[in-house]
C-alpha cells in the first residue's frame, strides 16, 4: 500500500503543475469559460482523496508519517481546491487567479507532505 500512496502522491504533484499552468494560462485568456479547469479540479481532489485514503489503510496497518502534522496538511490539501471556489464568484481573470494561488498553495502544502511523510 506504500507504493500506491507514493504513487498517488507523485502523480498528485503532476496534476498540481498542470493546475499552475492551466490556470495562469486561462489569466491571459480573454475568454470566461472556466469549465475544464473546474472539471480539473474535482479530479485533483479526488486523486488527492484517493492518496489520502491509500495513506489511511497504512496508518490504520500501524505504518506512521515521521510526524503528525502530516495528518494535518492531508486534510488542508483535501480542501483546498474546494475551499478556494467557494471564492469564486464569476469565471473573470480575478478569479483565475484565484485558481492560480489555490494550485500554488496545494503544491507547497504537497511539499510539506512529502517532507513529513
Amino acid at each position: 500500500m506504500e507504493l500506491v500512496h507514493q504513487a498517488l502522491a507523485y502523480v498528485a504533484v503532476g496534476a498540481v503543475g498542470v493546475g499552475i499552468v492551466w490556470s495562469i494560462v486561462l489569466t491571459l485568456r480573454p475568454t470566461r469559460d472556466h469549465r475544464g479547469i473546474d472539471r480539473f479540479g474535482v479530479g485533483v481532489v479526488g486523486l488527492v482523496l484517493v492518496a489520502a485514503a491509500a495513506g489511511a489503510v497504512q496508518f490504520a496497518s500501524a505504518a506512521r508519517p515521521k510526524e503528525d502534522l502530516h495528518l494535518v496538511y492531508a486534510a488542508v490539501a483535501i480542501g483546498l481546491i474546494p475551499l478556494a471556489r467557494s471564492f469564486i464568484i464569476g469565471n473573470g481573470r480575478r478569479e483565475a487567479w484565484v485558481t492560480v494561488a489555490a494550485y500554488v498553495v496545494l503544491g507547497g502544502v504537497l511539499f510539506r507532505l512529502f517532507s513529513t511523510g
